[in-house]
């Protein structure tokens, strides 16, 4: 049985828009979010976390979050987060978008844990990237005393590819695995409700 459950966030546990993009819709910057989407140089990533920042700075945080009800909350992960908490199974909620957003997802689901990318009280940037993902549930496991053995990974993009490296059992809910991982079930959009049944009974 395992004693932590990490799972992704947009795509994953949200489907259709992600965070960025409600956010962007919502304070007129839908425009300029659908260019960023595509980049994939991390160095203009970088660079439009930053930009991403100087729009929102103006709204604050607390006028962002607001806007977050918006978004569509996977089928099935509210009874699967319960289910998972009702066997003592610690969940985290691994991402690369904005940590004050991911957090307001950790509260609605009744998550214990979270990492994404840091808008600081200096008004600065702390990138996180995929392969932090990895590097954090590794010191996560750690200071829980738990194993790599005692983790699963729930993912639906290349970006998920460490941290499901990293878990003795994964799932992949995007339509295309990146790659063959043999101990990674794919299950294209599937229900986090019947995903959590699958840990719970495997």
């Amino acid at each position: 049985m395992p004693r932590l459950v990490a799972f992704d966030v947009d795509g994953t546990l949200l489907r259709g828009e992600t965070i960025c993009e409600c956010l962007a819709r919502n304070i007129g910057r839908a425009e300029e979010m659908r260019r960023f989407e595509a980049y994939r140089e991390r160095s203009d990533i970088a660079a439009a976390r930053r930009t991403m920042l100087d729009w929102y700075r103006p709204h604050g945080r607390d006028g962002l979050l607001r806007h977050l009800g918006q978004l569509r909350i996977a089928p099935g992960a509210r009874a699967g987060f319960a289910a998972l908490r009702a066997r003592g199974i610690r969940t985290a909620l691994v991402s690369i978008t904005w940590k004050f957003a991911v957090d307001w997802l950790a509260a609605e689901l009744g998550a214990d844990d979270t990492i994404g990318t840091g808008w600081l009280e200096t008004d600065a940037v702390a990138d996180v990237w995929p392969e932090d993902k990895a590097a954090w549930l590794t010191a996560r496991l750690g200071e829980l005393g738990l194993s790599a053995r005692q983790l699963v990974a729930v993912g639906d993009s290349w970006g998920d590819v460490p941290m499901l490296k990293l878990a003795a059992r994964g799932y992949f809910v995007g339509a295309q695995m990146p790659e063959p991982m043999p101990h990674v079930l794919h299950r294209p959009g599937g229900d986090i409700g019947t995903i959590v049944a699958e840990i719970l009974t495997d």
